[in-house]
């Protein structure tokens, strides 16, 4: 699994739309949408971000199983 499809499993077992997600992080939708398409990583600071709101260690979503 790659970083941007963990980053889109997360975000649908929320129930959020990259919309609803952008707009909670402070992040572009269209930022997202890189990110889950892996067209661009996020950096430290929005990785951090997505980690803060869903409650999870920054390494664990850059650890790829």
């Amino acid at each position: 699994m790659t970083l941007g499809e963990k980053l889109r499993s997360i975000r649908k077992e929320n129930n959020l739309t990259k919309q609803e997600l952008s707009e909670a992080i402070n992040v572009p939708r269209e930022r997202i949408k890189l990110y889950e398409s892996g067209g661009e990583a996020p950096s430290d600071f929005y990785l951090a971000a997505f980690a803060q709101h869903f409650h999870l260690d920054p390494v664990d979503l850059i650890i790829l199983k």
